[in-house]
Formats: structure tokens, sequence, C-alpha cells
């Protein structure tokens, strides 16, 4: 907490000498309420409650359609971030419950009279999940008629709690529990936490509805993804998916693929930071330094990653835990990561000079920081 409480401040000099605005929320800096992943565990529901609270969300859907959740929430399990196993459990216990109230089979349909859903044991510990499934009958396989497709991204239906707590503006869409790596979801930056509101202009609501829109675009190609993060929407170009409808010729694209307009090459005036955890630890930020790109999130989670590998070469030995992908906000002004120790990873950024010197004057005046001389290759600190 010691540590944080120094981050924050210098950290808020910093914001407000850019801004003028912060969020913080504890003793934990969060200046543009990234923080969806990491939930504490003070005054946390049980398990038996967040499953009754998910259970409505599935009743009347299909026996087949909720055998295919079941099953596609339990092949993610072994690639789950850690942060959400939580939720993909709930959510795998909640669609068995449903399937047992009706009644359904293991392929699926329903039947008369004493029936039962696959037999599924999925446990939860302090070290995370363990468990696994036995007699769960694969989903009896969709009609020809209803092309299938996926991005890499396992869903779950939005709860009350979960509406209010990501401030959306209605309960619309299907929140991203999980995501296998090397997939067009991750790949493309969807983030666990993120709510999907439309695949390719269709408003989702059920992860079977989301695979047959997926399933109408040919193998290999991309669709655009409206979603909500941080507060607000967002567009992104997903791809490429895998789907039963067949590739087209290499190079070829589908007639309504989606092309985002090109945003503006600019330079920007940026200044990151590193600050550690521990009773001695030690904060280290840039020189500002001027980069010339569309100011992207991709672009900018590159560059704060590129700080981060500076400071562990510079201080070998110290900045060991790994740190997920950096999450920016929309117009790509603030980048953070923490890892789980609790190492904090920060990068301002200003298209204004005179506000990125701002900034960087604020972390100067900071007396324990010290600065580490970098700038991203072939862009020299700013003078």
């Amino acid at each position: 907490m010691q540590r944080v409480g120094k981050a924050a401040r210098a950290w808020m000099a910093a914001m407000v000498a850019a801004s003028g605005a912060v969020m913080v929320s504890g003793c934990a800096l969060d200046p543009v309420g990234l923080a969806i992943g990491a939930v504490s565990t003070v005054n946390m529901p049980s398990e038996a409650s967040l499953v009754a609270d998910m259970v409505p969300s599935y009743r009347g859907t299909g026996c087949q359609a909720l055998a295919s959740l079941q099953k596609g929430y339990i092949d993610q399990l072994p690639t789950v971030d850690p942060a959400y196993r939580e939720a993909v459990v709930v959510n795998i216990k909640a669609v068995r419950q449903v399937m047992e109230e009706q009644r359904c089979a293991a392929g699926g349909g329903a039947v008369a009279g004493a029936g039962s859903a696959p037999a599924t044991t999925v446990t939860t510990g302090p070290n995370g999940i363990s468990g696994g499934v036995g007699g769960t009958a694969a989903p009896a396989a969709a009609p020809a008629s209803e092309p299938q497709g996926a991005m890499g991204a396992a869903v779950g239906p939005l709860t009350p709690q979960l509406v209010q707590a990501l401030g959306l503006e209605s309960p619309r869409g299907l929140v991203v529990t999980a995501l296998i790596p090397g997939k067009a979801a991750e790949l493309s930056g969807i983030r666990g936490g993120d709510v999907i509101l439309e695949v390719r202009g269709v408003a989702v609501d059920d992860a079977v509805q989301m695979r047959r829109v997926l399933g109408a675009v040919p193998s290999g190609q991309s669709v655009l993804v409206k979603l909500w993060r941080a507060r607000e929407p967002r567009e992104l170009i997903v791809g490429p998916i895998t789907s039963t409808t067949p590739a087209l010729p290499p190079g070829a694209v589908y007639a309504d693929a989606p092309v985002l307009p090109a945003a503006p090459v600019r330079e920007r005036f940026c200044v990151a930071q590193m600050t550690g955890s521990g009773l001695f630890s030690s904060s280290v930020h840039s020189p500002l330094f001027s980069v010339r790109n569309d100011g992207s999130e991709a672009e900018s989670a590159k560059l704060t990653t590129a700080f981060w590998e500076a400071a562990r070469k510079a201080q070998p030995g110290y900045w060991l835990a790994p740190h997920p992908r950096p999450t920016c906000t929309r117009d790509s002004k603030v980048c953070t990561s923490a890892s789980a120790d609790s190492d904090v990873l920060m990068m301002l950024c200003e298209t204004d000079r005179g506000k990125g010197t701002e900034i960087y004057e604020a972390l100067r005046r900071d007396k324990p920081q010290t600065e580490l001389p970098w700038s991203p290759p072939g862009s020299p600190p700013a003078s």
C-alpha cells in the first residue's frame, strides 16, 4: 500500500498537469477505470449466490444450446486467465443447473421423466480450479443450415450487478470471460471483462447467436465488433475468425468486410514509468520522448511494453514478474498495466508538447524516482 501510495502521488501530479482529472479507488491508483479483472474478495458474494444470479439468464434456452454452452465453457478452462476462472466456473454451474431443471439429455435434447444433465465436476480453491468432466457427450451437431463460427473468446450473459459495475447504458451484450491465446479475439485486442455488444452489426445476447453470426462469414476473414470497455463504446476489427463457411481464395475479402477509417498520424509526447512493490521499492521513469504514430491502442500498448523491457534490462533481477498487455484509454493518452505482485507500469501521452513537458516535470520533482535514459528505437528524446 505504501508503494501504491507513492506511485499515486507522482501520477496524480502528472495527471493533474495533463488533464486535471484522476480516479483513485481505495489506495490504488486507477486513473482510467481499467481495473476490471482484479476484483477484491472483500464483501465478495459466495459462489452459490453468484450461480443463483446467473441461472435466470440461461432459463428458456434450448437444451442443445445449453449443452453447447457448457462444453464451450469447459473447453476454455485450461487456458483461462486466473482472474476470470471463477467467472467461467460460475457459468458452468449455472448452465448445468438449468439443464437439470429442464431435464436435458446428454446430447442436448429434452427427455421426459427422470433425466439428468451430463456429470460435470468443477471445484474451486484458493489456488485456482481443479476438477474434470465426466460423461459429457458432445452436443448434437448444428444443422447444415446453421453455420458456426468462433473468434477464440468465451462469453457469458450479463447479471444486473455486472451491468451496474461496468456502467453499461443498457443490459445488453455478452461479457468476455476468457480468451484463447493466439486466436483472433486476443490478437485483435479484445480483453477479458469487455462486453461484446454487436458482431457484424447484429446485437448479440447469447453465445449461440454470436456463433451463428460469425458462421455466416467466410473462414479466415475479419468482422467488426462493437464492445464496451472502461465505461465507453469501442469498435474493433477482429480476425481471422474460424467458420464453417468455406474460406475465400487467398487475398480475397467478402462483400461487406469491415474497414475502419485510418487514424491520422501525428506527433505525440510521452512519458513512461515503472514503480515497484515492497519496502525498498524502486521507481524509474523515462525522459520526455516523441513518437509519430496513429495513437492506436495497439501501438501505444507496444510502446508501454517496450519501456517495461528497457527497465528490466537496466535493473536486472528487480523487475521479474510478467505484465499483462497494457490497457489504454480510447484516445491512448493513458496506458496502464499491473503485475501479479503489484508492480505498476504506466505511460502518458499528449499531442501538445507543452502538456507533455508538464507531465515530465511533475515526475522529475518526485525525488525517489530515477530517470532511465530511454526512448523508442528511432525516436530520440523530445528536446
